[in-house]
């Protein structure tokens, strides 16, 4: 092991240590640290257990090299925690806002088997792999998106503010008269213009749309932000963007269930852990039932299934990697193909909506010109 020390006592045949409770800050709220934030933390750990360096001691020396408030009360936190002897996990489970069950079992698999810092280093390599491909979804979410909410509230202006003044101009100025001696109609698209501008200006009408577009964008909001973290077979269903969402949750299993058991844990526990990252979807719940089957004896890949949940190649790939032992290399390889099938997909996204998107705005602009320009040339021909 690379560090024995009386502040981490850990053994294999030491009990299963009580869940810690949960602390918080001086303002009364959780540690709340970045992603980026977390990777140094990673980092620098991995760094003091190479070193054979007492953690308590390591922590307390980058504490005082930190300038966010939040980082450097989780490092002192923690620091507190190892000096009064505590347990590095039961340190880290006080803040599950930032180390999640996973990451705190996955710690606890290295110490044990003595590859701490070994076990650091790839959580490193698994958190950079996770935050490449949460920032390539995120771009390929946040053009399109940016896109349709500029349509969206310019269309939303014009017809609350500009279509009734538009409206009034044209009555005051006059249509001209028909051949009936009644006056000229306005153009289809005016009409259908003035419709939507009314309906927009309705209490009954508009107060519903404002009140379903403000959750229609929570929602949206929310889903962003866990972006990379959970998705539901809601969003594998999307066109285009179901696959990207569908290889990011296997790209994050797979590399979840290599880390696991290569660092000794058992099948029916990383199968166990590695449903509860995936989010609410099919994969959570064919991994449950992988879980089962495992539990009663049942061989892990022989259960797999090739089809909408796991692709054929994975199940094949798994089947042989299982026979002749070398599951974990098999994980890690298609840990990477997921990877590169999640940046060609985004790059397809980008290379595909980005003109679509233009198009769009420009077809509605060019018909709202329309719209107001078709009655000016009314006018400009007497009727």
């Amino acid at each position: 092991m690379p560090e024995k020390t009386a502040e981490r006592p850990m053994g294999e045949g030491s009990p299963a240590p009580e869940v810690p409770q949960p602390v918080t800050g001086a303002t009364g709220r959780p540690f709340r640290i970045s992603p980026d934030q977390l990777l140094f933390f990673n980092r620098q750990l991995a760094s003091m257990a190479r070193l054979n360096m007492p953690l308590a001691k390591g922590l307390r020396i980058l504490a005082r090299e930190v300038d966010d408030p939040e980082f450097k009360g989780l490092l002192e936190a923690i620091q507190r925690d190892l000096d009064e002897g505590v347990p590095l996990q039961n340190a880290l489970m006080k803040h599950p806002e930032t180390f999640s069950t996973l990451y705190v079992e996955i710690l606890r698999a290295g110490e044990t088997t003595g590859n701490l810092a070994v076990i650091l280093e790839e959580l490193t390599q698994f958190s950079e792999a996770m935050i490449r491909v949460k920032n390539r979804i995120r771009e390929a979410v946040l053009y399109p998106c940016v896109i349709m909410c500029v349509v969206f509230f310019f269309t939303l202006f014009f017809l609350a503010f500009v279509a009734p003044q538009f409206r009034i101009a044209i009555d005051s100025m006059g249509r001209g008269l028909s051949s009936t001696g009644e006056p000229a109609p306005l153009p289809a698209v005016t009409r259908f213009l003035f419709f939507c501008s009314d309906l927009l200006l309705t209490p009954l009408f508009s107060i519903p749309l404002l009140g379903a577009v403000a959750f229609a964008v929570y929602t949206a909001v929310q889903k962003f932000r866990s972006m990379g973290d959970h998705y539901d077979d809601l969003l594998f269903r999307i066109p285009m963007f179901g696959k990207i969402f569908h290889r990011a949750t296997l790209m994050k299993l797979t590399r979840t269930m290599r880390d696991l058991l290569g660092n000794g844990v058992s099948m029916v526990q990383t199968l166990r852990l590695a449903s509860r990252t995936v989010g609410r979807n099919r994969i959570q719940q064919r991994l449950d039932e992988l879980q089962k089957a495992v539990e009663e004896g049942g061989s892990f890949s022989r259960n797999l299934s090739a089809g909408e949940v796991f692709p054929d190649t994975m199940v094949w790939k798994l089947q042989m990697a299982e026979e002749k032992g070398v599951i974990e290399d098999a994980l890690r390889e298609l840990g990477n193909e997921f990877e590169a099938d999640v940046e060609e997909q985004a790059l397809i996204i980008t290379k595909v909506l980005s003109p679509v998107m233009l198009l769009s705005m420009a077809v509605v602009v060019f018909l709202i010109f329309f719209a107001a320009f078709v009655p000016l040339t009314q006018f400009a021909s007497g009727g």
